[in-house]
């Protein structure tokens, strides 16, 4: 018999001979799974190599610090910044720690008591700075400007110290004592490089400041310096975003810090604080102010080094204050009166070796 191929003889031999099955498609979730596996265990393998060698989850918890009375010690300006609040207050660290601050109606810390009403104007000896300069966790009379007021009677010493200031805000802060005071005799710059952070308002220093403000709606006022060496101002929200595990994570917070570190590399907050004196030294050089940068940590050796290359007249009076007895603690880590002994007695030697300006104040 004769088997058409329409009978489905051929189907019938295809069906009768084996072959291989088509391989089998992995499933997305299993790739999945083993890659999430994978990147836990890495995680967790990191995770414990950063805490073998010290890193620690972030942790912000600023100190319950007590101020008597209105519980505060700073106001927001309106153009943005800020500043002390007039006023004598009593502050009270954690630890039961006390100290009294005495603030004019202008903000600024006391350098002497209050003078006789018939008091003559004195020639002016302005000092700016941060809170090294201001004077935080001491009395009035242990701070660096009252010493320096005291040795050099012939002025009126101003402290112009507020804390989280950095060199911009001091510039600022200087232009606002212009219109208020006119022109000095003098001006000193008390410089960190840490100060650095505070002029570009990176990452490094949002971190450090945010938690511990309580100024609602505060802009904080910053600087860039573009490729062409030319600086720019700009503010920004007093902020700082978190990254998602940072207080729990202490691999994750060692990788921020990194990425911290490379912000402030590519704004280059040192050669925006070069800029900032430089522009500042050359407007009181046109006003005819004697413009001096004081070196008031162990740190800010290289911008002196840079100012005096500069033709910017430096001092160095820093102290070691890793050394015993040169802070405040366990109470704060703020240079102890002792400290600001030497400060004072470094800059008045300093002050006294020049030509000291006899400019009196307008009446």
């Amino acid at each position: 018999m004769v088997i058409s191929p329409a009978c489905g003889y051929k189907q019938r031999v295809s069906a009768s001979v084996d072959s291989p099955a088509p391989p089998r498609r992995k499933r997305p979730a299993f790739i999945a799974a083993a890659v999430a596996l994978a990147l836990g265990v890495v995680f967790l393998a990191g995770e414990g190599v950063a805490r073998l060698r010290g890193f620690k989850p972030f942790a912000a918890q600023p100190p319950d610090i007590r101020v008597e009375p209105g519980g505060r010690l700073f106001r927001a300006l309106p153009d943005g910044g800020f500043a002390h609040l007039p006023g004598g207050f009593k502050v009270t660290l954690p630890t039961g720690y006390q100290f009294r601050v005495t603030h004019g109606t202008n903000g600024l810390r006391a350098t002497h008591p209050p003078p006789a009403p018939d008091a003559k104007p004195r020639p002016e000896l302005w000092i700016l700075g941060c809170s090294l300069t201001h004077g935080w966790s001491l009395n009035d009379e242990d701070t660096y400007p009252w010493r320096v007021q005291a040795a050099l009677p012939e002025f009126e010493v101003v402290n112009g110290g507020v804390s989280g200031y950095g060199t911009l805000h001091q510039r600022l802060l200087f232009q606002e004592l212009l219109k208020q005071r006119g022109k000095p005799a003098m001006v000193v710059v008390a410089y960190g490089l840490f100060h650095d952070y505070r002029n570009t308002y990176v990452r490094i220093w949002q971190k450090g400041f945010a938690p511990y403000n309580r100024l609602p709606d505060l802009t904080y006022p910053f600087a860039r310096l573009s490729t062409a060496g030319e600086l720019s101002y700009d503010a920004s929200p007093a902020t700082y975003f978190e990254w998602p595990l940072q207080r729990q994570s202490a691999l994750v917070h060692w990788v921020e810090q990194q990425a911290n570190l490379a912000e402030e590399r590519r704004v280059r907050s040192h050669e925006v604080s070069r800029a900032l004196l430089a522009n500042w030294a050359g407007v009181c050089l046109k006003e005819g102010i004697p413009f001096i940068v004081a070196g008031i940590s162990s740190d800010a050796t290289p911008m002196l080094d840079w100012c005096h290359a500069n033709l910017i007249p430096t001092v160095n009076i820093s102290v070691r204050l890793a050394e015993p007895g040169n802070t405040n603690a366990p109470h704060d880590g703020h240079p102890s009166a002792k400290a600001n002994q030497v400060y004072a007695e470094r800059l008045v030697a300093f002050l006294k070796a020049v030509e000291l300006p006899t400019i009196k104040r307008p009446d």
